[in-house]
């Protein structure tokens, strides 16, 4: 094997494998994302700080490394495109590169937060994957899905309809106006009275009550974990369950995975994410 050959498998192995080096590095990955979506969600009232654009700056040469070693690793431009985790930090990346094209989509940087929170290497550094696959993964990606979904409706509000009231004038106004649409409260103190602006809080209403009721599902849905029968492919069980609660067949994996564990497999992990 070249040498060229061998730094790629121990770049794969640290982002990809299970190894205790590998959780260590993933694990320190972990922490620095959850940095830099904590400086996202704050950047909104960090920008006059003099060190504001050298964050900027550090989070830019941060996610250039990250990408291009996570390339690196899978060998292949398809294969690395294939991540939903990669188009994110390419978004996250020109909104830190054109600051001054991208000013009104900075807010787009919050997906990254939806993006860890949906990715294995998360769940199975958190805890050493005591959480994977159980209720807590299910109610936590929920919930994260809702806090997303209202950033980024702040963010369109902000970027789409600043001005049209004059109550709406920053990202603070913009979030309490969706956060009152969402809930269907609608306290009348700022409205969007154009049309686009009227479809606009017609979508963010019915998204309330979907997200709302996705998150009170999985809030009182009794404790499962995720395992599939390799018989008729149920995937949810009780936590203890050694057999299929709809076919009987004896479920021959450890209680944890998806349908690749099943059969002995262990499940794939995304790539960066």
């Amino acid at each position: 094997m070249s040498e060229g050959h061998r730094i790629r498998s121990r770049v794969r192995a640290l982002y990809f494998g299970h190894t205790n080096a590998a959780v260590r590095f993933q694990g320190l990955l972990l922490i620095l994302d959850l940095a830099i979506i904590g400086f996202f969600v704050a950047s909104q009232f960090l920008m006059k700080q003099p060190w504001f654009w050298f964050a900027d700056a550090a989070i830019a040469v941060f996610l250039v490394i990250d990408l291009g070693a996570r390339l690196f690793a899978l060998g292949s431009v398809r294969r690395w495109l294939k991540y939903p985790v990669t188009w994110v930090d390419l978004v996250v990346l020109a909104t830190l590169l054109l600051p001054t094209v991208l000013t009104n989509w900075g807010f787009l940087r919050i997906l990254r937060l939806w993006t860890l929170v949906q990715s294995e290497r998360f769940w199975n550094v958190l805890a050493r994957g005591r959480w994977d696959d159980t209720y807590v993964e299910d109610l936590t990606k929920s919930i994260v899905t809702l806090v997303v979904f209202i950033f980024l409706a702040a963010g369109m509000t902000q970027a789409l309809f600043m001005g049209d009231h004059p109550k709406l004038n920053n990202f603070v106004d913009a979030m309490y106006f969706v956060v009152t649409s969402l809930t269907t409260t609608g306290y009348g103190d700022i409205t969007i009275d154009t049309a686009g602006g009227r479809l606009f809080s017609i979508a963010l209403m019915i998204a309330g009550i979907s997200l709302f009721f996705s998150i009170a599902q999985k809030a009182f849905a009794s404790p499962q974990r995720t395992v599939a029968c390799g018989t008729c492919g149920l995937s949810r069980h009780d936590p203890d369950a050694r057999f299929c609660k709809n076919c009987g067949s004896e479920l021959v994996a450890p209680l944890r995975g998806t349908a690749g564990t099943a059969r002995g497999k262990s499940k794939p992990r995304p790539a960066g994410g």
